[in-house]
């Protein structure tokens, strides 16, 4: 008799996760202003999860410093590796989560402080680039965020800290 047991696995930032394993619960906890973006194809039933903290690696980019950090370089690796799993673009959920702005600066969005606006941005720009078409967002606020992929069934939920999970 083989017996799958349930395992979970945390996504830190400057990291990509992906997965087949049907037994496999996926989270990435304290999402504030960085941003995660997280995938269920249910043809091939797959999924996985790119947890990036800056948008732009022109700004800080050394040699040495994972790529998977910031989102202009992490979104095209993750959609190559996924891709190389046998991703099915038309059958995937793309959702986009995070973006928080933890701190007022002034300025707007246009602030370059405003980290959290400008991952959500360059997430939605760098997908688009890509040929993805996002599904659903949840970013902003002023709260970090718990993200959870349930590959049991595919569900993506996320929640406050002190809240319910909710499917998004």
């Amino acid at each position: 008799m083989n017996v799958q047991t349930t395992r979970e696995t945390l996504v830190s930032v400057g990291q990509i996760y992906i997965t087949k394993y049907a037994k496999e619960i996926v989270k990435a906890t304290r999402v504030a202003t960085g941003i995660v973006v997280v995938v269920y194809d249910t043809e091939a039933k797959m999924g996985g999860m790119a947890h990036m903290a800056l948008p732009d690696s022109k700004m800080s980019y050394t040699t040495g410093d994972a790529p998977e950090k910031y989102v202009d370089l992490a979104i095209p690796l993750f959609i190559k590796e996924l891709t190389e799993k046998g991703l099915i673009k038309n059958a995937a959920h793309f959702k986009i989560i995070g973006g928080s702005q933890l701190f007022n600066f002034g300025g707007g969005s246009g602030n370059i402080l405003n980290i959290g606006t400008r991952n959500a941005i360059t997430a939605r720009t760098m997908l688009t680039r890509e040929g993805i078409q996002v599904e659903k967002t949840e970013t902003g606020g002023n709260k970090p965020r718990t993200v959870i992929l349930d590959m049991t069934c595919g569900q993506i939920k996320v929640f406050h800290p002190g809240e319910t999970p909710r499917i998004i």
